[in-house]
Parts: structure tokens; sequence; C-alpha cells
């Protein structure tokens, strides 16, 4: 497997639109070993060469993908939780409720939760998504702060420790013959977890 971390970005274009969109209908569909570059070219209306001019290789798309992905998740988990809360405290709890409800999503569980460790590998899988696990956990955490439920010192392993629940929690939906069943029970334990932090003061 190469490593593309250090591919030099290339500038963004048509062909490149054409390609992300068509590589999240082939890896949905038929997943990353299932998908070659000549199905992706072809469903994508453009030359081989197009391809290389804009990823260095296959898992380069497969990276950018996913990384167009993560926004599109961010913008749905913001948006469904403010639906559905009445007070800034219970960001936390409803926020991990809804992030597991995206997580049960078909195209969600197979392109992110299944093949993303597969082929980015658990460690690239788990730095890719960071940025957007760190984002909704310390702003959830910093309402539990702000209130004196939690030390500001505390807040950064807290956080830490969350991801890592709910990334678990994530890999546990994506492998359950029911997803939706398995979404109840990681939520269940979530929300013991979470209410047990939150009564703390």
């Amino acid at each position: 497997m190469s490593d593309t971390r250090h591919a030099p970005a290339k500038k963004p274009s048509k062909n490149r639109e054409k390609l992300l969109v068509a590589a999240r209908r082939l890896f949905a569909e038929r997943g990353y070993a299932g998908t070659g570059t000549e199905d992706i070219v072809r469903e994508a209306g453009v030359t081989r060469g197009a391809l290389y001019h804009q990823f260095a290789d296959k898992q380069g798309l497969f990276r950018a993908m996913l990384e167009k992905m993560l926004p599109e998740i961010g913008e749905r988990l913001f948006n469904e939780t403010m639906a559905r809360i009445k007070h800034d405290r219970e960001d936390l709890k409803v926020g991990c409720r809804v992030l597991l409800g995206i997580y049960a999503d078909p195209d969600v569980r197979r392109l992110f939760l299944i093949e993303g460790p597969a082929v980015l590998g658990l460690a690239g899988w788990k730095a890719l998504q960071a940025p957007l696990s760190t984002l909704f956990l310390h702003h959830a955490l910093q309402h539990l702060v702000d209130e004196g439920t939690l030390a500001a010192e505390e807040m950064e392993p807290v956080a830490e420790l969350l991801a890592g629940a709910l990334q678990q929690a994530g890999l546990g939906i994506a492998n359950a013959d029911d997803p939706q069943a398995a979404r109840e029970r990681y939520a269940a334990g979530l929300d013991l977890i979470v209410e047990g932090l939150m009564r703390r003061g």
C-alpha cells in the first residue's frame, strides 16, 4: 500500500470532482478492492491520465473522497444536534447519539467505517477523523467546563477517551449483523458514561 500523505495537492478541477463523485458511488457499491481505476475513470468520463494528474494512486483518491465526506458528516452532526437540544449542556449526549445514527447510514458505514480502516490502516483512519471528533467534543465539553461540571484541565483527556469510545462504537456498528440494533446498544452505553459525567459537581 503506497503512502500518499506527502503527495502534493493538485489544483481543483472539474475532472477532480467527477472522479470523487464516481469513486464514492463505486466504492460504496463494490468496495475498495472490487473497484478498479479503470472503472472509476469510465464512470467519471475522464482519462486515466486525468486521474493520475489529480491523485497519486487509487488510495490517494479514496483518502480524498473520505476527506470530502467529513465536512458533510460534520454539518449533519451539527444541524441534527442543534435541532434536538433545548440547552447547551445537552450537546454531548445528543451529539453522541446523532453521530452513532450517522455511522449507521449505509454509505457512511461502508465507506467510512468498513473500508476506511482497511484501506488507510487504523492509525491513518483515526488521524483522518481526529479534527472532526476534536471539534465536536471540545465544543460540547466546553459547556460543561463553563458551568463548572468539568475542570478545564480535565477536558482534553476526557475528549480523548470519548473519541476512542465513539470510534470503537463506530467499528462495532460497522461490523454488526444488525447495525441499527448495534447503534442502540452503543448509544445506551455512551448515555451511561455521559450522564455520569454530567452528574458531577
